[in-house]
């Protein structure tokens, strides 16, 4: 595979990209080895440092069930890794078919991750430059295949974003 396809969820990506906003710290991606979107790859959650913090800072409840998820993410934060995964697995029959078909490290039953994040110190804030390194590694690391070109998808131009970011975004800051 030469080239892989990047579609980014969030148009805070491109509000940062296009300098409406900081940069994002976190996004969602979604790989395809097409353009048409017809052959899905993967799917990843992308945090950096400074939205691991923020997680831990405002968003966790730390009484309850999400002290584990807690501790993972301090002890990365902590620790001289530059990056991480987090996964969470099938939580039911249902969410079987919900596993990734790609390379991932199996649960004790077996079962492999229906959602990976990655968490990294290697990049501050996203943009266009960071998601292509990313990708690479992220290629690289569970598709085990050196990716040489990445491609975004379905990148909006400045006027469609400046308008999206006023009517969206602005009011509401």
């Amino acid at each position: 595979m030469d080239t892989i396809y990047v579609h980014v969820r969030h148009w805070l990506f491109w509000y940062g990209v296009y300098g409406f906003t900081d940069k994002s710290c976190n996004d969602e991606i979604t790989l395809y080895s097409d353009k048409e979107k017809n052959n899905f790859v993967a799917y990843f959650e992308l945090s950096t440092k400074l939205s691991l913090i923020n997680l831990l800072k405002y968003d966790l409840d730390i009484i309850g069930d999400e002290q584990e998820y807690i501790n993972e993410i301090e002890n990365f934060l902590n620790s001289k890794k530059e990056f991480d995964f987090s996964y969470i697995y099938p939580r039911d029959e249902e969410d079987l078919s919900d596993q990734v078909e790609h390379f991932a490290p199996t649960n004790e039953k077996g079962h492999k991750p229906t959602y990976i994040d990655m968490w990294t110190k290697l990049s501050e804030r996203w943009d266009v430059a960071e998601i292509e390194k990313t990708v690479k590694l992220l290629a690289n690391h569970f598709l085990q295949v050196d990716v040489k070109n990445v491609e975004f998808l379905e990148i909006p131009t400045y006027e469609e974003t400046k308008l999206c970011y006023e009517e969206y975004y602005a009011p509401y800051i």
